[in-house]
Order: structure tokens, then sequence, then C-alpha cells
């Protein structure tokens, strides 16, 4: 495994607070990163778009 690999368990141990490797944790965080590369997608195209409207 990688660096930035972690081994995600099978079935979550309802630990306080949540455990690096819970399944709930990792999916929250690779959520989190999806909205956020979305989010940058859409400010990218907004910018493109602008800049192509002032360009006429």
């Amino acid at each position: 495994m990688g660096k930035g690999t972690i081994k995600v368990k099978k079935k979550c141990c309802r630990s306080q607070p949540p455990c690096k490797s819970c399944p709930i944790v990792v999916l929250r965080d690779l959520l989190r990163e999806a909205k956020a590369d979305e989010v940058k997608k859409e400010q990218k195209k907004a910018k493109k778009a602008e800049k192509k409207k002032n360009a006429k």
C-alpha cells in the first residue's frame, strides 16, 4: 500500500471519536473531496464563460 492509502474496515466499530479507517469516515472524506472537485470545475467554467463574454 502507498503512503496515502488507508485500509478501510468492513464494519464500523462505533468508537467515539470514529477511527480513521472507519468506512463512514472514509466515505465522508471521499464525498467531500468529490464535492470540492466539482466546485472547482464549476468555478473554472464560470471564469472561462466570463472571459469569453468580455472578449466580444
